[in-house]
């Protein structure tokens, strides 16, 4: 199975230490995996402007420094975009979900449209959108919890 680990760097996650925090949540999850706790093929994503996976990432590698300079807005055409209608996995992305309004309509469009299971928002920063909300959204202390099941069952 596949896991996206989705890592918002637009310019709203420069601030509070948030990549910081969104490094030790990555890693976590990383770690998770490479213990055998969960298995998947992990693909490391950014999203700010543009959205892709980084090609050689794997859960024994470190964080990719890129990923701490946060600038830009993130793009919610752009991930859908990458990631598909329907994505070929499950799907965590790290925002402090902080998006446009039209960013806001078409992610609620494409999360309401995905299969159960199938996605898990984590917010990250103590000043993430308080509107952002649902069985499928976790603080970064909620790590475990937003783990917890994430990899049973099918994709689609």
């Amino acid at each position: 199975m596949i896991l996206y680990l989705v890592c918002d760097i637009s310019g709203s996650m420069e601030e509070d230490a948030k990549p910081f925090v969104m490094r030790t949540a990555v890693l976590t999850v990383a770690q998770w995996v490479r213990l055998g706790y969960g298995r998947a093929e992990i693909r490391l994503c950014a999203w700010g402007p543009e959205a892709r996976c980084l090609p050689n990432w794997s859960v024994k590698d470190e964080y990719p420094a890129e990923f701490l300079a946060c600038n830009g807005t993130s793009n919610g055409e752009a991930l859908i975009q990458l990631l598909g209608k329907v994505p070929d996995g499950k799907v965590m992305i790290f925002s402090d979900g902080f998006w446009s309004c039209e960013d806001e309509k078409s992610l609620g469009r494409w999360r309401g449209n995905l299969p159960p299971n199938a996605l898990r928002i984590v917010k990250i920063g103590a000043d993430a959108n308080p509107d952002l909300k649902g069985a499928d959204v976790f603080t970064a202390e909620e790590m475990f919890a937003a783990l917890d099941g994430l990899l049973e069952g099918s994709p689609a």
